[in-house]
This record gives structure tokens, C-alpha cells and sequence, in this order.
């Protein structure tokens, strides 16, 4: 099959081929050769973007969990493949109609300002989660009708209907735990009172935050620095010279930042994320109600020279909204089940009566990431007749403009992945979904999602996912272009260090040696 790969394209891939020559690590944790691990160190991170506010159930943007899980720890922790492990809940079982779920909880356990952690606590976060003004995690609190506390360490939460997801859901922000006792501090967005690994000793909005060792935290070996410094760094120029520099020690940069780092002798490691870029049509808009038309844009997109070029190789091809580490991802689907094959697009476009082709109209943010991405499938899709129109906003516009005000036809950029796949899918593909502007969906994944929903046992669980991705493909509801695979850079004093999941590290166990 021949490319057609526009300019932009092109003249990137001469750079990945020059990248090429450079090694490149083959992901996970990263492991300096030698040297012990100074305990009184502090690790130094350079992050893309601010904290919106340091109250876990009212912060609006999932970026902010880097911030957060520091200082907040949670019910539900999950491993390096997204499953749930214990976190300040030791274990979980659901009742045999699934109309609740029994938490033990982590005895011995304090907030920062010494108030217990115990059922009554978990109680009082759960009913605050629920309904403080603000709220950004109540929907995924709403199952839970009531939380009833069995014993010190025992709580119930009460559901309307089986929700097999809440483990997970717990392991986000609405399993965060405040100090009940600081719930009403009204400097609570400046001062976090957590039960996490580190207390905040300094904060400067949109600058730094200084985070330092919580004294007798359960996990102790998740701590092996005195500290942990976020320094917010917008600009991937700026973040690559503080590499250099030493400013920081680690950070993720753009893939075409990758060869540079490597010949000023900086570790590269690739990340991974449950977070993908997507080009998701509101399905009641232009002409993208009609199947045929949704699997031509599959068709017209050449996704692997988007992954090669754009990504310069730092991503996977993937059809599915659950990465292919996920128990949610069916293998027997494949990446790539509409191939990029332009006259088969044009012909899906005949048979829906477009053979003149169509315009709409798509919301693209001003990253230059993103606007890279716009102009090469803008020229794919010029190529069997359909016109994009791009309209340009900031990032921060865009959710209001294409979610809220519904507005837009199409909406393209990187995200998406949810710590449970039912979350992901409920918020895209579900008429209520907030993530789903035209409320359409179909009787089949609706069917299908209340069966995950009420699923809990875990094998039939994952076959009810792997039909609800069988679904999702044959529907072809939004274009999953690919995975993105962010280099994550780290320089020689890093003794290990775990990317996290969909972008947002914990530091669980960071560690380095000394040196500055």
C-alpha cells in the first residue's frame, strides 16, 4: 500500500529517521546502574501544567492528580496495569446482589493534623463528595446512596443499582480523603490536609509546590526522598533545559525533543497512558450521524504516519477506547480494522450519498501538538473529497465550547482514558455521557454498558468489555488515532522512578542519589 504523507509529514519523518540512531528505552522503571539512594534528597519534577485548586472533590482537571495524590491518599490504589490494588482500603467485596460494597480499612492510619483515619472518616468524605458545592466527582458518587459505618474499620456504601466500577472510580479523585476536620478550613485550596506520603511545606500558584515526607506513613516504602518539588513549567523548551541544567531531575517532553536529550546525556524512557488522541464527531451534527460516513473518516486518516511522524514513533495504533494492556482491550479486534485505504473511503462516501464530499466544522486547541496533527488530517481528508474547517481555541475553551455549548461538529486532541473502561465509555458513549455533546448512542453499547455496570465478577466482566469494544469498532463511534507513548526524561542521580498511567506520575518509590 503506497503513503500519501503531506509535507509536514514528511519533513518529520527525515527526523525520526535521524532520531533513530539514538537509543531508546524500552519502558517501564527506569533503573540508574549504580549508587545508593540518599533518603535526604529531593526529587525535582518538572510538570506541563498547574494544580486548578488543591481541594480533591471540587479540582475540575484530571492533570491535577499529580498534584494531588501526594498529599491526598486514596481508597483504592492500581498498579502498573491499571488493576486495583489496596490503598487505605485493604480489601473490598461486594454483596451477592452487588447492592453494596464492604471496605476494611487500613488501621492506625492519621491525617496530617493527627485526626484518625477510620469508617467514620470515610463516611464523611464519601457524604461531602456527594455534595459539597462544586463538586466534580458527585456523578461518579451517585450510585452510592448511603455510606453506613459497620465498625471502626468497616464501611458500607449502599447502592441503587450493582456498579462494578467503583473500586476504580474509588482509586481517583473521588476516593481522595480529606481531614474531615479541615473540610470547612477556608484556606483548604491553599493548605491540603491529606493522608498522603507528603505534606505541602510551600506553595506558589502556577509556580511550585513543595512537598516534604509525612512522618509514619503506612507504606514506607513508597517514600525514599525527603521531598518531592513540582515545578510548573509550561513550555517543553523550558523543561528540557532544566534537564540540562540540572534545575530538575525529571520531566515529559515532546517526541521531537527525544534525540536532543539523549546526546546531552539525559535518560529517555517511554511512558505509558491510558489517555489517547481521538477525532470524536458529535454524532448529531453534519454528516457524521450516518455509520458509513464515520468509517470513511477511519479510512481517510493515515493513523500509522500520524504515529511515525507526529509521534515520531513514541506511540501505538489502536482501535479500541481501552489500551492494549487493559483486561478491557479485546486482542481478537486487531489496531487497525479500517486500514487506511482512501478509495475505500470514498466509496463509504458514495454509498451515503457524499460523493462530492462534505465540510464541517473541527475544535482544535492552539498547542502546536495538536495543530500539527489538524493540518495532516486536513490534507487526508481533503484527499477523497471532505473539507475540515478548523476552529481554533484554548485549551482551556475548548471542554465549554464542545461539551457544554455544543458547539463544533468535531473535537480533536489527546485524553479520554478513565481508570475503569465503564468510566470511559459512560462519559463518551452513553446518551447522558458528558463527554458525548449529541446524547447519541445506540441500543447495543447501551445494552452492553449496564451489563459491565452490573458485572461484577471479573471474567464475565471482561467479556461483556470485549463485546462492548466489538461494538464500539463496528460503530465506529470516534476515530482512536493512536496511544500516545510520552518520553519520560530523567537524568543520572534518578535510582528508579514509575511513569504512572495516562500522564500523571505518583512518584510511588522515586528515588536518587545524592549529588546536588
Amino acid at each position: 500500500m503506497t503513503w500519501r504523507i503531506p509535507r509536514l509529514l514528511a519533513v518529520a519523518l527525515l527526523t525520526v529517521l535521524v532520531a533513530a540512531c539514538s537509543p531508546i528505552s524500552s519502558g517501564g522503571t527506569t533503573e540508574a546502574a549504580t549508587g545508593p539512594a540518599d533518603p535526604a534528597a529531593i526529587f525535582r519534577w518538572a510538570n506541563s501544567v498547574g494544580l486548578s485548586r488543591f481541594d480533591p472533590h471540587r479540582a475540575t482537571s484530571s492533570n491535577d492528580n499529580t498534584h494531588l495524590f501526594l498529599t491526598y491518599d486514596r481508597l483504592v490504589h492500581t498498579d502498573a496495569e491499571g488493576k486495583a490494588i489496596p490503598g487505605l482500603a485493604t480489601e473490598w467485596t461486594f454483596s451477592p446482589d452487588g447492592l453494596a460494597l464492604d471496605l476494611t480499612l487500613r488501621q492506625g492510619v492519621a491525617f496530617h493534623d493527627g485526626t484518625p483515619f477510620d469508617a467514620a472518616a470515610v463516611k464523611a468524605n464519601i457524604e461531602r463528595a456527594k455534595t459539597v458545592q462544586g463538586s466534580a466527582v458527585a456523578p461518579e458518587l451517585k450510585p452510592i446512596t448511603s455510606a453506613e459505618v459497620i465498625a471502626p474499620d468497616k464501611v458500607r456504601l449502599v447502592l441503587s443499582a450493582p456498579t462494578a466500577s467503583l473500586p476504580l472510580v474509588l482509586s481517583d479523585r473521588a476516593g481522595a480523603m480529606v481531614s474531615p476536620a479541615a473540610f470547612d478550613n477556608p484556606d483548604l485550596d491553599q493548605n491540603p490536609v491529606g493522608a498522603g506520603m507528603y505534606r505541602v511545606t510551600a506553595y506558589q500558584p502556577g509556580s511550585k509546590i513543595e512537598y516534604r515526607a509525612a512522618p509514619n506513613y503506612w507504606d514506607p516504602d513508597s517514600v525514599k526522598v525527603a521531598g518531592i518539588d513540582l515545578l510548573i513549567f509550561t513550555d517543553p523548551v523550558t523543561r528540557l533545559n532544566a534537564l540540562r541544567t540540572g534545575q530538575v531531575d525529571g520531566a515529559v517532553l515532546g517526541p521531537d525533543q527525544v534525540a536532543e536529550a539523549q546526546a546531552a546525556g539525559i535518560r529517555v524512557d517511554r511512558g505509558r497512558t491510558s489517555n489517547f488522541w481521538y477525532f470524536q464527531p458529535n454524532r448529531t451534527r453534519s454528516e457524521f450521524g450516518d455509520v458509513r460516513v464515520r468509517r470513511a473518516l477511519w479510512h481517510a486518516i493515515n493513523r500509522p504516519a500520524l504515529v511515525e511522524a507526529l509521534a515520531r514513533g513514541y506511540g501505538t495504533l489502536s482501535a479500541q477506547p481501552f489500551p492494549d494492556w487493559s483486561p478491557a482491550h479485546d486482542p481478537a479486534i486487531g489496531p487497525d480494522p479500517y486500514p487506511y485505504d482512501p478509495a475505500k473511503a470514498k466509496q463509504l462516501l458514495a454509498e451515503a450519498g457524499l460523493s462530492n464530499g462534505f465540510e464541517f466544522e473541527a475544535l482544535v486547541s492552539t498547542s502546536p501538538d495538536v495543530q500539527r496533527h489538524a493540518e495532516a488530517i486536513t490534507a487526508d481528508l481533503a484527499a477523497v473529497g471532505i473539507t475540515m474547517k478548523s476552529r481554533v481555541l484554548e485549551g482551556q475553551q475548548i471542554t465549554d465550547v464542545f461539551f457544554v455549548r455544543k458547539e463544533g461538529d468535531l473535537l480533536m486532541g489527546p485524553g479520554g482514558g478513565r481508570p475503569d473502561p465503564a468510566q470511559t465509555t459512560g462519559l463518551r458513549y452513553m446518551p447522558t455521557g458528558f463527554n458525548n455533546p449529541g446524547g447519541h448512542s445506540t441500543p447495543e453499547i447501551e445494552r452492553l454498558q449496564e451489563t459491565v455496570l452490573r458485572t461484577v465478577d471479573p471474567a464475565a466482566r471482561t467479556t461483556a468489555l470485549h463485546q462492548l469494544a466489538g461494538a464500539f469498532v463496528n460503530d465506529a463511534m470516534e476515530v482512536i488515532l493512536y496511544y500516545a507513548q510520552p518520553p519520560v526524561a530523567l537524568t543520572s542521580q534518578v535510582i528508579s522512578f514509575e511513569p504512572g498511567l495516562a500522564d500523571r506520575p505518583e512518584f510511588r518509590g522515586v528515588a536518587k542519589t545524592a549529588g546536588q
